[in-house]
């Protein structure tokens, strides 16, 4: 019985040597010329080149792309970045769609909390005009006090030079707020418009669509 065994064991030793024989590797490669190579081993000049494994029977088994140039890489880079980027508008706009469906019920508490805003910024607009009227009128009545002072062959008084300056950096201040506060009640209405179809478009597409 242990011939047999040992008989046996033969066959097997060999299929494995026979298997590692086919197993056997080659590089192919391309050069600057065109020209095609064949090695057992790839020199390390041209290990930066792309290369193909290939077996004894010539069949390629692997494929080693070369590496990538600074260019490549950057690009690649850029592409992933890029992708990032609109995962996160994409996971934003999403978060914007729950939340816009938990905080409102109809489009008119859209309505209703975009008109409370626009009040806000409309009330900070009427003080602001308030106080526009009030630096305007102190500059007309230094200006008629100049004007008097020329009349009477004096200089202008220092100090009415000085408030002079003063209101007049102050109502440029006020036209600045002004200016921002219009703005920022277009942008109010913008936002809101934006919403109210956003919220149509997830109640219901068609409605929308109208």
């Amino acid at each position: 019985m242990l011939a047999i065994k040992h008989f046996l064991y033969l066959p097997l030793s060999l299929v494995v040597c026979v298997a590692n024989i086919a197993q056997a590797e080659f590089y192919r490669w391309v050069d600057d010329t065109g020209t095609i190579h064949y090695s057992d081993s790839l020199p390390p000049t041209e290990s930066q080149r792309k290369q193909d494994l290939l077996n004894d029977t010539g069949r390629i088994v692997k494929t080693i792309p070369a590496p990538k140039t600074v260019g490549e890489l950057e690009e690649e880079q850029k592409l992933a970045l890029q992708e990032e980027e609109q995962k996160k508008k994409i996971e934003k706009a999403e978060q914007r769609d729950r939340l816009l469906m938990a905080l409102y019920l109809t489009v008119e508490d859209i309505e209703l909390v975009r008109d409370e805003r626009i009040e806000t910024v409309e009330s900070a607009i009427r003080i602001t005009k308030l106080r526009k009227n009030r630096f305007t009128k102190k500059l007309e009545e230094l200006s008629t006090s100049e004007q008097k002072f020329k009349a009477n062959g004096q200089n202008t008084p220092p100090w009415l030079i000085k408030s002079r300056r003063h209101y007049a950096e102050q109502l440029a201040n006020v036209e600045d707020i002004l200016a921002i506060k219009e703005k920022e009640k277009l942008v109010i209405k913008k936002r809101f418009a934006g919403d109210i179809n956003r919220y149509l478009e997830l109640k219901d597409p068609e409605l929308a669509a109208e």
